[in-house]
């Protein structure tokens, strides 16, 4: 749990001041307008569906025991971390909204703080889900989902 808000908290604190350092640092005339109006949308669209992936969580969920079952559908079906994956690419969108080289930059070497703090949570969600969580490791990626098409049974 503290873990976790830590690295919400220098997540926002580095990506806050790298977009005020660097605002308007991609300015490159008539394609500014629309890069940031599209990381804008992209950042409304990335919130939309956190909400969505979170509105899943039980009430109380800061380790894996709180939950009743083990997420494999859904968002989850795709990925094994779509929360943070979602927090990942908002980075991104709060950067180009911005306009801001420099967030992208810290947005790029923050993705290693989200990578600890899932194989934190996923050896809690080993010892309490044990071999049904190794399962469901080996066949979902933990952020990025595959291309290729799932094989219907």
């Amino acid at each position: 749990m503290r873990t976790r808000n830590l690295i919400f908290m220098i997540n926002y604190v580095i990506l806050c001041v790298s977009c005020s350092l660097g605002f308007k640092s991609l300015k490159s005339g008539f394609f500014s307008s629309g890069i940031s109006y599209f990381g804008a949308g992209l950042a409304i669209v990335c919130i939309s569906i956190a909400i969505v992936v979170h509105s899943g969580f039980p009430k109380k969920h800061d380790k894996a025991s709180d939950f009743t079952d083990l997420a494999t559908t859904g968002f989850y079906s795709y990925v094994r971390h779509p929360f943070y994956s979602i927090l990942i690419v908002l980075n991104y969108a709060i950067s180009l909204a911005f306009l801001s080289f420099y967030a992208i930059t810290a947005s790029t070497l923050l993705i290693p703080l989200w990578w600890y703090l899932a194989k934190t949570e996923e050896n809690d969600l080993v010892h309490v889900w044990g071999q049904k969580y190794m399962d469901y490791k080996k066949n979902v990626p933990m952020f990025l989902p595959k291309l290729q098409r799932k094989k219907r049974s």
